[in-house]
This record gives C-alpha cells, structure tokens and sequence, in this order.
C-alpha cells in the first residue's frame, strides 16, 4: 500500500473560471497554504465567453451526468459565498437551434430520459410568458425545447470573486506569468515567474487554458489544445428587461447579462471572425434589432473575439500529467465545469483520493490514438 503525504503548499496557476474554482476549493482546506498565479485575474478566454451554465450540450451521458453534477455544485458555491448571487442566474433556456422538428424532438426526449428537466414551450407561451420582448417574426418555430434548471453568469466576475474569497481564506495571490517549472529529485518543486523569481509549492495545478501548452511541452508532454477563435457582439447596457434567461434559436444565442447588455453570437461559442470581424458583428447586430420589439432602440456597444481553449476531443482534460507534483485541468466548457472540476482536482491532490469520474477525462487518452471527434449539437459557454 502506497504512502500519500498531502502537499502543505499547493500553486494554482490561472485566473480564469476554472483556476478560481480550483483555488477557492484548496483555500476550503486548513492544512494546506494555496498561492494563486495568474497574469490576469478573471482569465483571457473567461471574459470573452457566453456564460451558459449547461449540462445538456453533448450526446455522451457520462458527460452529461459531469455536467449536471457541476451544475448542482454551481448552486453550493453560490450559497456559501451568497455574493455570487448578483452575477448567477437560473433563468433556464429556450432551444430551437435544431431546426428538424423530428430530431429536436429526439434530442429532448433523450435529455428527459437521462433526467434533465425538459418542457416543451409552444409559440404563444413563449410570446405571452417566457420571452415577450421577442417579434413574432424571431419565433422561427413552432415549439421549442425549455430547459429549466439552465443558467447564465458573468464568469469573469464570479472568478474575481472566487479569488477573493480565496484570499480571505488564507490564499496567496501574484499577478504575473509563470515561464517554468523547477525540479527537485525528478518531482514538481515550483515555477519560476516573470523576472526570473522561483516560488516553491510541494504541488502545482496548472489551468491556465492555451498558456497551459508550452509550459508542459517544455516538460515533454503534448497538451492537445487548439485555439477556436469566437466573435461575440454586446450592446449598450439598458434598463429594459429584453430577456429572462438563455434563448438558443436557429440564427442568434443570445442573453442578458448582469448589467443589461444583449451578449449575441451565432453560435454559443461565438460567429467566426473571418478577416473582417467588423463586418461580422454589424450582420449579428442587425439580425439582433429585428429579433426584438423595439430594437431599434438597441445599441450597439462593442464585439469580442475569444480564443476557446478546445481539446482534440471536444472533451476536458483533467488529473495527472505524467510529471510528478503536477496536474492539469482544462476545457472549453468551463463555465458550466468549473465548480465540479475545482471539487474533484482539489480532492485529489489533498487526498489522493480520484472521483470515479476523472477517468474518462484523463490525458492519457490521446496516447493510445483512439480519440474522436464528438458531436456538436448545442453547448454551453
């Protein structure tokens, strides 16, 4: 039987949805000292995300089942740090992305079979009651799928804050980058950050998303990341409560964020940016107007392009790395992730102990070649 000694100084290294997750998880722990590394406090891809929470983006069941847990686990961390509540909101969604009536139908009678709460919303209840703010015109079909346990958060804040609470608890914060790792007797000692500073920990989680690529290619291992750019466009904030919760329709996403902005793409993960970004997110806005009553009093504030950390499979890559005293965990899919992945990757450093989940999102599944590409059909961020 093998000895575990929990590590009495851990390093998270990523200010995004994820890091923050993780970190505000170790900072739980009184035996262990938690010092945050991350350059920019609310991550690079976390602000420039849709911010769906989610489980039923996928067609696999054990990632449903993953996702669904981390949602519940959304609900937890709200109610222990009740600040969280102003930026998360459980407005469930409204879905007709699948313009094939037969096959919407299937994929809500599959979501319903693996326990997700799914009704079926006709035209008028969505004009009368879910979504009024809409033209008629917008409502391309005639039924759609409610998913009522959704919702939606501005992760980059909630990451703040999880970072403050971790600091509050006793963790450690530098704003800069991390350029290495250092060794001692072949095991993880510590990074080195900008300036050349070392700084020890008995442990490192990395999730730092695209930036995580070449800090574990320096150490000889493949991270098999590609960076999906998104174009998002977001209005001039109104008081006009435009939206109640995530409408998922055949030509817009869209939501209404904490602030009052329309955040829109034509896809979750945002439109394609093409070589003229501006003439992308002028057609999105355009088609935003039409969609709503009145939209020609919306206005037009601003668009982002996002680079989406995805793995090869469309999958999280999450747990041991190979490299002694260090740990990965990255996703596309951190916002609707986030909680459960802080939850189980703190769980597992502190005790050794491995969710029975974290098995099937293990990095050493790209080493035996038979990963594959998943289907998309909706998704979450």
């Amino acid at each position: 039987m093998s000895y575990f000694e929990a590590p009495q100084n851990v390093i998270v290294i990523g200010g995004g949805i994820v890091g923050s997750s993780i970190a505000w998880h170790f900072s739980q722990s009184h035996t262990t000292n938690t010092t945050i590394i991350a350059d920019k406090i609310g991550g690079v891809a976390t602000p420039n995300s849709f911010a769906w929470v989610n489980a039923g983006s996928t067609d696999k069941q054990f990632y449903y089942n993953f996702r669904h847990r981390s949602m519940n686990h959304w609900r937890e961390i709200e109610k222990a740090v009740p600040e969280l509540s102003r930026y998360i909101h459980w407005g469930a969604s409204l879905n007709w992305d699948i313009a094939n009536e037969t096959e919407r139908a299937e994929y809500g009678e599959r979501l319903t079979k693996w326990g997700y709460d799914v009704v079926t919303v006709n035209k008028t209840e969505i004009a009368t009651t879910y979504e009024p703010e809409f033209e008629e015109s917008f409502l391309t079909a005639d039924w759609v799928l409610r998913y009522t346990e959704e919702g939606q958060m501005e992760a980059h804040i909630v990451a703040e804050k999880l970072i403050e609470q971790a600091q509050t608890n006793g963790a450690g914060l530098l704003e800069t980058n991390v350029t290495s790792f250092f060794k001692k007797d072949g095991k993880i000692a510590g990074v080195v950050i900008d300036g050349g500073e070392e700084v020890y920990a008995d442990h490192v989680v990395l999730a730092g998303g695209l930036g995580s690529v070449p800090l574990l290619a320096a150490e000889g291992v493949d991270l098999p990341l590609t960076p999906e750019a998104g174009l998002l466009i977001n209005t001039v904030p109104t008081e006009r409560k435009l939206l109640n919760g995530v409408v998922y329709s055949h030509d817009l996403h869209l939501r209404q964020t904490a602030d009052g902005r329309i955040r829109t793409g034509s896809d979750f993960g945002g439109s394609d940016p093409t070589d003229n970004p501006q003439a992308v997110a002028d057609d999105l806005f355009v088609k935003l107007q039409a969609a709503f009553k009145g939209g020609d009093e919306i206005e037009y504030d601003y668009y982002t392009i996002g680079y989406r950390p995805t793995p090869a499979d469309g999958l999280p890559i999450l747990g041991e790395t190979g490299v002694d005293g260090l740990t990965v965990a990255t996703m596309h899919s951190g916002v609707s992730n986030g909680a459960l992945v802080g939850k189980l990757i703190s769980e597992l450093v502190l005790t050794g102990e491995k969710d029975p989940a974290l098995a099937d999102f293990a990095l050493s599944r790209f080493s035996n070649g038979t990963t594959v590409t998943p289907k998309r059909s909706r998704a979450d961020h």
